[in-house]
């Protein structure tokens, strides 16, 4: 039975229809929903049920933001499984943004208003927080979460006969402009969300390198939140 972890499934959504596509090509797999809402959690599974009622559904709550979460959830899921053969991982989270207005204008009578208005980069500022663990809130919910749990979750991952699938989201919204390996955290940055998910694209770099020097290889995938996912799962492309 293929083995499918998806973390952050709201009852809308990519993550919804996602799991809805899963399901139409092969309703004999194993479904695990990560959340960090138990209860909206449930209404995916029972919505999920009730259009393949003899699919295996199962729930694990974790919230990202804290570590304690993330130990938890891990240690959780190698209880449950010896293996996973795909993971996908869509949580995150964008404060409020704010319009600034000195950067509205000021676009406006350069070169790069075409630019900033494809991409809104500059006018959309962001408002941050700080977590229980001491970190930055979109950095750790976004990436260090994400990154501690695929660590955690390696030993499932790891297997030479049967190599496992990792994806985890991106955006279009990433931005090399607003990284910076000084201020990983982007705490004295205004566009957090932005920052984070440039740090995601370094990590996943990394942790494709880092998996696929090893004997027992895991294929992971950076994908864009606006890209077509449904077809990384599909069986005959593994």
């Amino acid at each position: 039975i293929t083995q499918i972890l998806c973390l952050n499934c709201p009852p809308s959504g990519i993550g919804l229809a996602l799991c809805k596509r899963l399901l139409m090509e092969d309703d004999d797999l194993h479904l695990c929903l990560a959340c960090r809402n138990m209860s909206k959690a449930e209404a995916v599974r029972a919505t999920l049920l009730a259009s393949h009622p003899t699919a295996e559904v199962t729930i694990v709550q974790v919230d990202v933001s804290n570590l304690q979460s993330v130990f938890r959830a891990s240690n959780e899921l190698k209880q449950r499984f010896q293996r996973l053969d795909f993971v996908y991982l869509n949580a995150g989270i964008m404060p409020n943004p704010q319009l600034n207005i000195r950067a509205l204008f000021s676009g406006l009578f350069s070169r790069k208003v075409i630019h900033m208005f494809s991409t809104a980069e500059g006018l959309l500022t962001q408002v941050d927080k700080i977590t229980a663990d001491g970190l930055q809130e979109v950095f750790e919910t976004n990436v260090f979460g994400h990154f501690i749990l695929i660590r955690e979750l390696e030993p499932l991952l790891c297997h030479s006969d049967n190599p496992s699938q990792l994806i985890w989201t991106s955006s279009r919204n990433a931005k090399k402009s607003l990284f910076s390996l000084e201020d990983f955290q982007h705490s004295k940055g205004q566009e957090p969300y932005s920052s984070s998910k440039y740090a995601t694209d370094l990590l996943n770099v990394a942790l494709n390198r880092n998996f696929n020097q090893r004997v027992r290889p895991v294929s992971v995938i950076r994908k864009w939140q606006a890209s077509l996912f449904c077809k990384c799962f599909h069986r005959d492309t593994v």
